[in-house]
């Protein structure tokens, strides 16, 4: 059966008390009498399961003497909870019978006389006041005042962009059209850059990197496809010309409408040549007097391919007894086939055996899993190569045999000759009949990053592959370039030196045993140019790797990092020279603001031009000489 709804339980029952029902529906109260004395009786009543009148609340438990007062928060929440669901009933007595159910019937008066009278209006209002209502309520807690550490937000790297036409929506030309003409346009952007780069030093902060290079030339292509087929040619044509016949003046105002002043001003802002001057280092021998202290003794790094000493005659014969042993053979430095070597060709006119060469560009990257996976192809270590070689190729690293081939030679003091400038150099190379030699050569000053040398070198054996990817040397180039006949000048086309010594005596010219020279995994550069000089700055060493050597941080990703600025971004068109040496040598700077800062607080100054420790500063100011 359904309980009952109470619909009818304040009505009176029709029968009364002829009433037969167990359970009626209707009310069966018996009316109350009041006597003279004032003292009012309740008729008890049978407790009715159907009903769905109000129960009282449970009776309060008695207290103890000493006892804390009750927490009256219960007997609240239950008395409020009663008077939303019917009339307010009255607070039992701390002796009271088991609950019963109260008929909704009783007026408010009898309930008020069971405390022994009739209570006033004032009373029974303040009665039916929920009690959470007049109850002090303690205010939420106060937020916490103290800064939240927010976590940093990584900041995404800037798009960088390769010398390939962006896709627009109509092109006016094919992609292999457009991809020369943004070529030739790039060529001489950069030429135009090359002759601001030497001009007056004002113009420093308007020299424009490889990347904004790449994208400046990319904005001009793309403003001409909204041309159409002829008319697109003829405007592109028009806009190379008028580059290559620009003036610096004109160039300049040219890149200032492309950039824009706050651009400029920014950039200028962020040199890190700049950064030396606001810090105190005013004048080149005070930045290169801090300089000194960033040497990176190369004593104990042999194993790691830094070479100190000069292999000794029976060393080399004894390399050149192996190689002879060997008949030519050698392990591919890109796929590991075992092939053979033919210097000079066998009688098929072959250089190498073992046919053409499948090979990954970029190593294998495990990034902490078992199976690692080559960034070129995504391909699992293991697998078949995504590039293609005509032939085989080896390097050689072991400087008894380098030696061999040609011997390495310590930078010659120049006693008589005035301090020279720190130079920052790097080197490219390509794969020859005798291994890894130097096809390039660049060289620039510190800090301004001023070209001071760069020229192409004439191998000694027959080359196999220029490794144009990084080299960034291509064939075209490279066998056009003129004999080297001249002094080098800035802003020339490139000529090339009749050998490997000859690039090495070019570099030793520009610096003597005390110049600090500068470069970024400068064992390799210095070991193909067979070179030992005894103040090294590597920033392979400045910034090392947290597991150490032979672990190292590549220079695109520290130039990223701390420069902000995106190098070897040219993807399959390969590595500038010179945009390395540049940002090599403004890696350098940057430590050189670090460590100024640094022995500032240890209490260094510059005491009549002259760095001076914190001890001899002491000495200085007591009247003491510092000799």
């Amino acid at each position: 059966m359904f309980s009952s709804l109470g619909r009818f339980r304040a009505t009176p029952c029709p029968r009364q008390h002829d009433c037969d029902l167990p359970i009626c529906i209707f009310s069966h109260s018996l009316q109350a009498r009041t006597s003279d004395a004032g003292e009012t009786l309740v008729v008890a009543q049978e407790y009715d399961p159907l009903s769905a009148g109000d129960v009282s609340p449970p009776p309060s438990k008695r207290r103890r003497l000493g006892s804390p007062p009750r927490d009256v928060q219960r007997v609240d929440v239950v008395k409020a909870k009663s008077r939303r669901l019917g009339p307010p009933a009255s607070l039992a007595p701390e002796r009271q019978s088991p609950p019963t159910v109260k008929p909704t019937a009783i007026s408010t008066e009898h309930e008020g006389t069971l405390k022994g009278g009739p209570r006033t209006a004032s009373q029974t209002s303040a009665d039916q006041k929920i009690a959470s209502l007049t109850r002090t309520v303690s205010p939420p807690p106060s937020k916490r005042t103290e800064e939240v550490s927010q976590p940093t937000k990584k900041k995404n790297p800037p798009n960088l962009e390769t010398l390939t036409p962006r896709n627009v929506i109509k092109a006016p030309a094919q992609l292999k059209t457009r991809l020369t003409v943004l070529q030739k346009l790039h060529e001489q952007m950069k030429a135009q850059n090359s002759k601001l780069a030497s001009s007056d030093a004002k113009w420093k902060p308007l020299v424009l990197d490889e990347q904004e290079l790449i994208t400046f030339a990319l904005d001009e292509e793309e403003a001409a496809t909204k041309l159409e087929g002829d008319i697109y040619r003829n405007a592109v044509s028009q806009t190379i010309m008028r580059i290559k016949k620009m003036t610096t003046e004109e160039w300049v105002k040219r890149i200032l409408e492309w950039t824009g002043p706050a651009k400029v001003q920014q950039k200028a802002a962020a040199n890190p040549s700049a950064d030396l001057t606001s810090i105190g280092l005013s004048s080149s021998n005070q930045q290169i007097a801090v300089l000194r202290h960033l040497r990176t003794p190369l004593e104990g790094l042999e194993k790691y391919g830094y070479v100190t000493t000069q292999p000794s005659a029976m060393e080399i014969a004894t390399a050149r007894a192996g190689v002879a042993a060997a008949k030519g053979y050698e392990t591919c430095d890109r796929c590991g086939t075992r092939f053979q070597v033919f210097p000079g060709r066998d009688d098929s006119g072959r250089l190498t055996s073992g046919g053409k060469c499948r090979y990954h560009w970029a190593r294998a990257n495990r990034q902490g899993r078992s199976e690692g996976t080559h960034p070129c192809c995504n391909k699992p270590e293991g697998s078949e190569g995504c590039s293609e070689g005509e032939t085989h190729v080896f390097g050689v690293k072991d400087p008894k045999r380098l030696a061999s081939i040609l011997q390495f030679e310590h930078t010659p003091a120049k006693p008589g000759v005035r301090p020279l400038h720190p130079v920052s150099f790097d080197c490219e190379m390509g794969y020859t009949t005798l291994g890894m030699e130097v096809i390039r050569v660049t060289a620039v000053s510190w800090p301004d990053g001023r070209l001071l040398l760069d020229v192409f070198v004439r191998t000694y054996g027959e080359l196999l592959d220029l490794n144009t990817r990084f080299s960034g040397v291509t064939k075209e180039t490279y066998v056009s370039a003129k004999t080297y006949d001249t002094p080098f000048v800035e802003g020339g086309e490139l000529r090339k030196v009749d050998s490997p010594a000859s690039a090495r005596q070019l570099l030793l010219d520009l610096i003597s045993s005390e110049t600090p020279l500068i470069g970024h995994a400068i064992e390799n550069d210095l070991n193909v140019l067979r070179i030992i000089h005894p103040f090294v700055i590597d920033t392979v060493l400045l910034y090392p790797h947290p597991r150490g050597l032979p672990v190292r941080f590549g220079l695109k990703i520290l130039s990223q990092k701390y420069l902000s600025r995106g190098i070897q971004t040219a993807g399959e068109a390969g590595h500038d020279s010179k945009e390395d040496a540049v940002a090599t040598g403004d890696l350098v700077t940057k430590k050189v603001a670090d460590q100024w800062k640094l022995m500032q607080l240890q209490g260094w100054r510059f005491v009549e031009g002259i760095l001076t420790s914190a001890d001899e500063v002491a000495s200085f100011d007591g009247g003491h000489s510092m000799l």
